[in-house]
């Protein structure tokens, strides 16, 4: 077969494939996610079979870590809103008072006329009935898909646990029990990147989140615990997750607390964090084997967030450190691994 005809059906053919990833979305996201904390977690796995610890011991332990987990997400957001409830008169007395300064301060500096309140009642003659119908049904909805979302991921999270450990000794039938697979040896390789970047950015993400909710203490901003968990969360996501995680207990503390100048304050530690551990820490631990330029993290974070949405974008730089492992191990693909990549210091 003629190259060029060869060249066009491969690019069909990864058309063909990423069509089908985004409109399986449902099925095809939790595996992979459910995929890539199996792997994160294999190590350990992999260290209890070492002290000869059975597996039917430990997969209930790890299933049991992460639930204590996911539960733990659900006691913050469960706390937050209770607190929020709590709290609701207080929070719409400060929204409304700075944002009566702030209609003041527009209409000083543009002539304008802008009424806070006028504003305020005609969103509320808006919200009939009708429309918070729609907006609870469109909740509930969610809530029903996050469900089964989470019931998926956790059966592919119990076959991933399971079988990881054996993927060594499966890969080498396939390959026909060749000493010198280059198959084996790459997914070796992959899989020893994976586990390396989750577990970095992992902790990394986690310090970022701990600073936040010291800091959030620290100045007295409410809900502390639920920024820096937010802070946690977000920061996965390459480049835009460090301005989500920072503007928003910016706004609220701005909206809370009176003295501008702690807000500043404030701004300062949070910004600074973000730029001391993403620009300078990060980057010297991952190593330059996880180099990924920014042209490249950039066209991922798009593409992935088109695929997937929030979820992939927060996926985005693993599934590109795999795809450029992968370009890597093949002579004919290792060029767009380099492309990919950045040069080595």
């Amino acid at each position: 077969m003629d190259n060029s005809v060869k060249t066009i059906l491969t690019l069909i053919f990864i058309v063909i494939v990423f069509v089908v990833l985004h409109f399986l979305q449902s099925i095809v996201l939790p595996l992979v996610l459910a995929f890539f904390v199996a792997a994160m977690f294999q190590p350990v796995v992999n260290l209890l079979r070492k002290w000869k610890i059975p597996m039917f011991i430990i997969l209930p332990f790890i299933v049991a870590i992460s639930l204590f987990v996911l539960f733990g997400i659900y006691m913050i957001l469960q706390s937050t809103v209770s607190d929020i409830i709590v709290d609701s008169d207080f929070l719409a007395e400060k929204f409304s008072q700075r944002t009566t300064d702030l209609f003041k301060w527009a209409n000083s500096i543009f002539g304008s006329r802008l009424s806070f309140n006028r504003i305020y009642r005609d969103l509320v003659n808006q919200m009939d009935p009708v429309w918070i119908g729609q907006r609870t049904s469109e909740v509930f909805s969610r809530l029903t898909s996050f469900t089964t979302f989470l019931v998926m991921f956790l059966l592919y999270y119990v076959v991933f646990l399971t079988g990881l450990g054996h993927h060594k000794q499966f890969l080498e039938y396939v390959d026909n029990f060749d000493p010198n697979s280059r198959f084996t040896n790459s997914y070796e390789k992959v899989q020893k990147a994976i586990n390396h970047y989750l577990v970095l950015k992992t902790l990394l993400c986690l310090a970022m989140g701990v600073i936040a909710y010291v800091t959030c203490l620290i100045f007295g901003v409410k809900f502390a615990l639920f920024w820096g968990f937010l802070t946690f969360i977000v920061s996965y996501i390459p480049n835009i997750g460090a301005f989500i995680s920072t503007i928003f207990p910016i706004i609220f503390a701005l909206i809370t607390i009176d003295s501008f100048n702690l807000v500043v304050l404030f701004a300062i530690i949070l910004v600074g964090t973000h730029m001391i551990i993403g620009l300078l820490i990060e980057p010297i631990i991952m190593g330059n084997n996880m180099s990924i330029n920014t042209i490249t993290v950039i066209f991922g974070l798009v593409f992935w967030g088109f695929m997937w949405g929030i979820p992939g974008m927060m996926l985005s730089v693993p599934l590109l450190v795999v795809i450029k492992l992968t370009f890597e191990q093949f002579p004919a693909t290792e060029i767009f691994s380099r492309i990919m990549g950045t040069p080595k210091t």
